[in-house]
């Protein structure tokens, strides 16, 4: 039996007046099939008790990502509405986050923005713009639009990513350095964790590229994007890690 692997959903406000879409690339979906795991899209209900019926069948979640979270959740300074999360979204956001890490068994994967509310659920906050706030060392253009007109691709760009050794996440790769792709303008604020998180890698420019919860349940959260990174070792076995997570808390039960 295939796990079910929830995934939460993009919501955008289309140009017609009151229509809204719910939405997920099918890469992520794709990447939780090829794991062997089923894909469950959760979309951004209203109502709480709907919602956390929807994610009561889980047997692990996968968070993506989209524009930022309003940063007056994490005590961070205004930001034009047009870079933030519907604010339908951004509710359903949270609280599946802190439902979903809440339970003992469910299995957790956070990609780019999932990686960040994984922080900010779990009381962190974020670093809001690494271009202007981020002053250790000149640092890497994290996103496409700090990149010149003659820059890879988005699927092609990489930059490396230095993996803590013993960490989870190492053990998941195989590796202590990666090639990953980077498409964003926020990070973990190191100084600001989540509760128990610890951050597991980091890019040349110290940037936070991972951070997990130690211990025995698998809650991992990535600054890359591995559903583009099919057939490398930054990709596929991240998947493979939570499929694998949530068919052992299945048969757990």
């Amino acid at each position: 039996m295939r796990p079910v692997i929830g995934v939460n959903m993009a919501l955008e406000r289309m140009a017609h007046p009151r229509t809204a879409i719910a939405a997920v690339h099918l890469r992520y979906l794709d990447a939780i099939v090829a794991a062997g795991g089923r894909p469950q899209p959760i979309p951004p209900l209203d109502d709480r008790d709907l919602l956390l019926e929807a994610v009561a069948g889980v047997d692990g979640f996968c968070f993506i990502g989209g524009p930022d979270y309003d940063p007056a959740e994490y005590g961070g300074h205004p930001q034009p509405a047009e870079e933030l999360l519907d604010p339908r979204r951004h509710r359903a956001d949270l609280l599946l986050a802190r439902h979903v890490l809440s339970a003992d068994r469910c299995p957790v994967l956070g990609i780019c923005g999932g990686h960040q509310l994984i922080n900010i659920a779990l009381g962190g906050a974020l670093v809001q713009d690494l271009p202007s706030e981020w002053r250790r060392s000149a640092p890497l253009p994290h996103a496409l639009g700090q990149r010149p007109p003659a820059s890879p691709t988005e699927d092609q760009y990489r930059h490396e990513v230095r993996i803590a050794p013993r960490s989870r996440l190492a053990r998941i790769l195989g590796a202590e350095r990666i090639a990953a792709n980077s498409f964003h303008h926020q990070a973990l604020d190191p100084e600001r964790l989540g509760r128990g998180l610890v951050a597991s890698a980091w890019s040349d420019d110290g940037v936070i590229e991972a951070a997990e919860l130690p211990g025995e349940r698998l809650v991992v959260g990535i600054q890359w994007h591995p559903e583009r990174q099919s057939g490398e070792p930054a990709g596929d076995p991240l998947f493979a890690a939570l499929v694998e997570a949530a068919r052992s808390s299945l048969q757990g039960r």
